[in-house]
Formats: C-alpha cells, structure tokens, sequence
C-alpha cells in the first residue's frame, strides 16, 4: 500500500499549514486502518470527497 502511505505522509508534511477543520477531518480519517483507508482514498473517492471534503486537496 505505498499509494496510502505517500498519501498520509503527504498530510502530515502539510500538518501545520491546515486549518482546524482540516485536521479534524484528518484525525478522523487516521481511525480508519489501511485497507479501509486505501478503499476509501482511491476506490471511494466521491465517498471520500464527500466526507472529507477539506482533505482532498492534499489527496489528489
């Protein structure tokens, strides 16, 4: 699962430039483990979009 780890390293090099809603989302997105992370940022992605719409921009 490289994909979601340059994912999630991505959010975290981007940590102190988000606001508090981003890392909200964020702390929520990281309870989820890797395969359902991985299902929802690259085969859910309009589930994704729509449930964490602050983060996709750090995603894609």
């Amino acid at each position: 699962m490289k994909e979601t780890t340059f994912v999630v390293k991505n959010f975290l090099k981007n940590f102190d430039g988000m606001n508090s809603e981003e890392k909200s989302e964020l702390l929520d997105l990281l309870e989820l483990n890797d395969q359902d992370l991985f299902d929802l940022i690259f085969k859910q992605k309009e589930v994704f979009i729509l449930k964490y719409p602050n983060l996709k921009k750090f995603a894609y």
